[in-house]
């Protein structure tokens, strides 16, 4: 490896624009680094992340490859690889990378991030409550600990301590766009929707191209629709929990339906039947066409404010 010490200034700038979000000028900088040094395996592992966060994930897995042929035992290679993967889904191969990072470095703050969002996307909320947990005691001033851990307690239903863990972050990063994307969902639920619009339009200022963002826009225009409003409602109540929860509420939903239906039928109001299949199949079709007008009003939105001259 070429020990160029304009090579640490590089890294360590591409690393300080990629913790601030600003992955297109980290990815010019680790190019123009790995062009003097092909073998620097933390420059591979840094550009990985950042082709995660701008969704060119079979790139950013290659990038992460690269790193760890470089460096076996380098945890960040590790993590590197478990981000890629997780964006990919592949999450039993993304825990064994992350459990490899562990277990080179047992007290590494990012990794225990990393893995308790992995927990987070496996709807393992103790576990992934602890490892956050764990990561804030050993790097309390890091925003990003205090995001995932809003995330988690969103989760879980406790938008009070989600919004207490978000505005900590803010605290610490006020440009932090998970925070903010966490206190604009705390806002929307407590039916602050200005103030949940005015959050994902700053997000969104910040990472135009981030999924929670997206998310979180769209949930602010399906509450302001007449049409949407209620679909948006029951669909945050239904998915508001762990699929399990989802799903035995939905089947719960259609039993009593088919109960209401043979309760009609054996009190001798067999007239009624037609009408609750009809109500039942109308509730079925609102709920297949809504998503659909949604992102053709989310579009609407981004575009209008992608036109706006102060973005």
């Amino acid at each position: 490896m070429n020990d160029a010490p304009h090579h640490h200034q590089w890294f360590d700038r591409a690393l300080e624009m990629y913790q601030a979000g600003h992955e297109d000028n980290s990815i010019d900088l680790l190019t123009r680094l790995l062009g003097e040094d092909p073998d620097h395996a933390d420059a591979h592992a840094l550009l990985a992340l950042c082709l995660v966060q701008r969704q060119r994930i079979h790139a950013a897995r290659t990038e992460a490859g690269i790193a760890l042929a470089s460096a076996p035992e380098s945890a960040f290679a590790h993590l590197a690889m478990a981000s890629a993967l997780m964006a990919l889904r592949r999450y039993t191969l993304a825990g064994d990378h992350i459990e490899t990072a562990l277990s080179l470095e047992p007290e590494n703050a990012s990794a225990l991030r990393i893995s308790a969002r992995l927990d987070l996307l496996r709807e393992r909320l103790r576990a992934a409550q602890e490892k956050a947990e764990r990561a804030c005691a050993l790097d309390p001033t890091e925003a990003d600990n205090w995001a995932l851990r809003a995330a988690i307690s969103r989760a879980g239903g406790d938008r009070m301590l989600a919004r207490a863990h978000a505005m900590h972050a803010l605290e610490l990063d006020p440009e932090h766009v998970h925070a903010l994307v966490a206190l604009g969902f705390c806002d929307l639920h407590d039916g602050r929707r200005e103030e949940a619009r005015a959050h994902a339009l700053w997000a969104l200022q910040l990472a135009p191209g981030d999924e929670d963002v997206h998310t979180l826009l769209a949930a602010v225009k399906a509450s302001e629709s007449l049409l949407l409003g209620l679909w948006w409602r029951f669909q945050s109540f239904v998915a508001g929990g762990s699929t399990r929860r989802t799903l035995l509420l939905l089947v719960g939903l259609y039993l009593a339906y088919r109960a209401l239906d043979i309760t009609l039928r054996t009190q001798g109001l067999q007239a009624w039947s037609p009408v609750l299949t009809g109500a039942w199949f109308a509730f079925c079709a609102y709920t297949w066409f809504a998503p659909v007008l949604f992102q053709r009003n989310l579009r609407r939105e981004l575009e209008s404010v992608r036109l706006r001259p102060d973005y």
